[in-house]
């Protein structure tokens, strides 16, 4: 299977000139449409149809992308949470609105949940464990990873 015919199998939903736009916007949000119309040889009211489409369906969201450093957000925190029986959906529920929580997931193993937090310092940081965090009713422990560096941040999912 060439790398082409897998990321096809990989992303059902679109065609090979939705990708196409895409792998574009990915690039450049804010890239005329008449410039990926240009390079796709298609017509510039089919890349805006084609994005005003998948915007329509949930598959592409334009949005501007904050550098959270620059932002003055100084901490970035995984949190793996270990849940008491029966509690999962009140407690996802309380992190849901707190604003410091910036990515919640699901996860298998001796965790059920990991959470991303954002913090502008390690006194804020240490506000939101004493104050919020450990109030929640329902989270047995908590394994608590400070991000030292970001490597590698991506949001480009269509290659």
């Amino acid at each position: 299977m060439t790398e082409d015919e897998k990321q096809q199998s990989m992303y059902t939903g679109l065609d090979e000139l939705d990708r196409g736009i895409v792998r574009f916007l990915q690039e450049n949000a804010r890239i005329p449409f008449t410039q990926i119309a240009k390079e796709l040889n298609v017509t510039e009211k089919t890349v805006r149809l084609r994005v005003q489409q998948m915007q329509d369906e949930g598959i592409l969201s334009l949005v501007g992308i904050v550098n959270p450093v620059k932002a003055g957000i100084r901490m970035e925190t995984l949190i793996f949470i270990a849940v008491t029986d029966q509690k999962l959906e009140q407690v996802t529920n309380e992190l849901e609105s707190m604003p410091e929580v910036r990515l919640m997931i699901l996860v298998t193993g001796e965790y059920q949940l990991m959470i991303q937090v954002f913090t502008k310092d390690s006194d804020e940081f240490s506000d939101f464990m004493m104050k919020k965090l450990n109030k929640v009713e329902g989270i047995n422990r908590t394994n608590v990873i400070m991000e030292l560096k970001v490597l590698k941040s991506k949001l480009k999912f269509i290659r």
